[in-house]
C-alpha cells in the first residue's frame, strides 16, 4: 500500500465514488470501530497454621512448625469503546489510488509505453491554462488599456478621436465575446507541460469539481493528475482540438489563421508581446478525464 498522503487541489467526487463501489461491491462511508481493553488485578492469598508447643520445648528445638500456604489468582475487567469513522472524499481517493495501484491497473507517461484510451494513468507536470483563453483574455485585458489610455483628441461624436475610440469598444467587445464562447459549457481544459517521453496531455476539468473558478490554485503549479485516458494521438499529423466544443471550432482553418494574426497584429500596435495563439495540440498527445489532481 502506498502510504503517500495526498492533498487534492481538484477532486470529481462523483467519479471517486463510483469507482470505488465498483471496485467494493458497494461504498460504506462510516465504519464502526471496536476496541475491547482487558485489566487484570493479582489476587495474592496466604494460609497460615500453626501447632502449639510447650515453651520448654520451643526453646529446646528452636524449630518453626508453623506451616504457610499461599496462593495467587487474577481478576479480570473488560472495557469496550466503539466509534464511528467518517471518510471524506479525500479519504476515499486515497483508498481508490491504493486499490487500483494494488490491481496493477495505473500507467505512467514516464514508462515508455503509449497510452491507450480507456486507461487510468498518473503523470506529474506542469499545468497550463487553455492557450486559447490565455491569448485571447489576454488580448482583452489589452484592450481595457487601450480603451482607458487613448490618447487621441477627444472631439466630438463624429471626430477621429471619438472614432478611434469607438473601433477600440468594437474590437474588445469582440474578443471578449469570443472568450465567453470558449468558457460555455460545463467543462474547461488544462494542458499540460511535454513529459520526458514528449507526450502533452489535454486535462479536460468539470467545473462543478472546481475548489476555484479561477483556477488559481491549479495553474502554474506542479501536480500529480490521476485520471483516465479518453484519447490518445501518436501521429504528430494528427491533434487535440482546442476549441472543439464550442462556436469556434466550426470555422474554417483560414480563418482561424486570420484571426491568430489579428491578436498578433492588435498586441504589435500597441506594443505588447502576445502569447502565441494554439487553437490544437499535436501528437503525440493524450486526453484525461481528472479524478484527482494533487500536491
Amino acid at each position: 500500500m502506498d502510504k503517500q498522503l495526498l492533498v487534492p487541489v481538484y477532486l470529481n467526487q462523483r467519479l471517486v465514488f463510483d469507482l470505488l463501489a465498483m471496485l467494493q461491491g458497494g461504498l460504506s462511508t462510516v465504519t464502526a470501530v471496536s476496541q475491547t481493553n482487558s485489566k487484570s488485578h493479582d489476587v495474592k492469598r496466604e494460609l497460615g497454621v500453626s501447632f502449639a508447643l510447650s515453651e520448654a520445648l520451643a526453646s529446646l528445638l528452636k524449630v518453626d512448625l508453623s506451616g504457610k500456604r499461599s496462593s495467587s489468582g487474577s481478576r479480570a475487567m473488560a472495557e469496550e469503546i466503539s466509534e464511528e469513522r467518517v471518510h471524506t472524499p479525500a479519504s476515499l481517493l486515497y483508498q481508490l489510488r491504493n486499490s487500483l495501484n494494488e490491481r496493477g491497473a495505473i500507467s505512467s507517461l514516464d514508462d515508455g509505453s503509449e497510452p491507450k484510451a480507456g486507461e487510468f494513468i498518473e503523470f506529474e507536470a506542469s499545468l497550463l491554462k487553455n492557450p486559447v483563453l490565455e491569448a485571447i483574455d489576454g488580448m482583452s485585458r489589452i484592450m481595457d488599456i487601450a480603451v482607458l489610455f487613448d490618447d487621441s483628441p477627444k472631439q466630438s461624436a463624429k471626430g477621429k478621436g471619438a472614432s478611434s475610440l469607438n473601433e477600440n469598444k468594437r474590437i474588445k467587445d469582440q474578443i471578449d465575446g469570443f472568450s465567453e464562447s470558449l468558457k460555455s459549457g460545463n467543462t474547461i481544459d488544462l494542458i499540460t507541460s511535454k513529459s520526458s517521453a514528449g507526450v502533452t496531455a489535454v486535462v479536460t476539468l468539470e467545473k462543478a469539481s472546481l475548489n476555484d473558478p479561477m483556477m488559481s490554485d491549479l495553474v502554474d503549479g506542479r501536480f500529480k493528475v490521476l485520471g483516465k485516458v479518453i484519447r490518445s494521438v501518436s501521429d504528430s499529423n494528427d491533434s487535440i482540438s482546442l476549441i472543439r466544443n464550442n462556436v469556434l471550432s466550426n470555422l474554417p482553418r483560414h480563418l482561424l489563421e486570420s484571426l491568430s494574426d489579428m491578436f498578433r497584429g492588435l498586441g504589435s500596435e500597441h506594443g505588447f508581446s502576445m502569447p502565441e495563439v494554439r487553437w490544437q495540440i499535436e501528437g503525440p498527445a493524450i486526453q484525461v478525464l481528472p479524478i484527482a489532481i494533487y500536491a
